[in-house]
């Protein structure tokens, strides 16, 4: 007889995580869904200081740990990507797989988090991509040695991605098109005081050039046009919802984002959602785990057998 799993979560990022944690403890069968490492964006963050207990926690570690607390109740982690979701009633759901499998769930939780958005106006971004470009400083910083590298961005992400890259590249070009920063004004003082970092305020990327791979980027700093040796660059410019796969179920805001009642379902009952992916004011892990207690706690007594 095919499985149904109570609960089936897509993405596994501390919402998903703590999600699975709450449901599979509340003997729930969970299965979660993740087409990438688990632990959604702290994979890709160096470290993490406003996790409460851990003054300063490397982001893998804390994936890590999450993740081996949602497998130990038995929550089965299913590699694959999610192609869309189906809702036949309120307690049947289907999610397909691009990969033509069909999990069979009572509930679908999406935790689907966001994807990185690309800077489409800087010429070439899309043909240095894996050749120079790359959306994580943590994961491939050290591929590109010793070489000037460029951060596009002025928020906390490409600020602390900009001062753990001054200790591999040789000197960061860091481009932000307003005047100044709106990220922590203690992660800037930190970026601030490296001595190979250098801040371009009002200034942009405008054309990437090289043969195999990244050498060199056009730029305009201070209205001037001018061109600066890179390896590598790092685009931190924000997030879009990675939601597309719910297109059919006419449950999307125009932005791609989820709107959910108190209790995080959406208005296509059986269907909730956590983290990132709703409409809420604050984006944090902290309440991205909250988010997955109460849908976890939520579904625990809707479903607990």
């Amino acid at each position: 007889m095919e499985k149904v799993y109570d609960v089936v979560i897509i993405g596994a990022g501390p919402a998903g995580l703590t999600a699975a944690i709450y449901a599979s403890r509340g003997n729930l069968s969970v299965a979660i869904i993740e087409k990438g490492a688990p632990g959604g964006k702290m994979v890709m963050q160096s470290k993490i200081e406003n996790w409460p207990g851990d003054k300063v926690v490397m982001g893998a570690d804390l994936a890590l740990r999450m993740y081996e607390h949602a497998l130990e109740y038995g929550a089965e982690h299913l590699y694959g990507e999610v192609e869309k979701v189906v809702s036949i009633s309120e307690f049947e759901k289907e999610v397909h797989l691009k990969n033509n499998k069909i999990i069979k769930a009572k509930s679908v939780v999406v935790a689907s988090g966001m994807n990185e958005r690309k800077p489409m106006d800087v010429e070439g971004i899309l043909d240095f991509e894996h050749r120079g470009v790359s959306y994580c400083a943590i994961c491939d910083g050290p591929l590109f040695g010793k070489n000037p590298s460029i951060i596009i961005g002025g928020g906390n992400s490409a600020v602390e991605e900009g001062a753990f890259l001054s200790s591999i590249a040789s000197e960061v070009h860091v481009f932000v098109r307003d005047d100044k920063f709106n990220a922590e004004p203690r992660l800037v003082e930190e970026l601030m005081n490296k001595k190979n970092v250098k801040v371009h305020f009002n200034s942009k990327v405008l054309k990437l050039m090289g043969t195999n791979s990244l050498e060199k980027a056009l730029v305009e700093i201070d209205g001037k046009e001018q061109e600066i040796e890179a390896a590598s660059l790092f685009p931190y410019i924000g997030f879009i919802p990675a939601t597309a796969f719910l297109k059919d179920l006419n449950i999307l805001e125009p932005n791609g984002l989820l709107k959910v009642d108190e209790f995080k379902e959406t208005k296509e009952k059986g269907i909730y959602a956590i983290g990132d992916v709703i409409v809420k004011e604050i984006r944090q892990i902290a309440t991205a785990t909250s988010d997955g207690t109460i849908v976890g706690k939520i579904l625990t007594n809707r479903l607990g057998k």
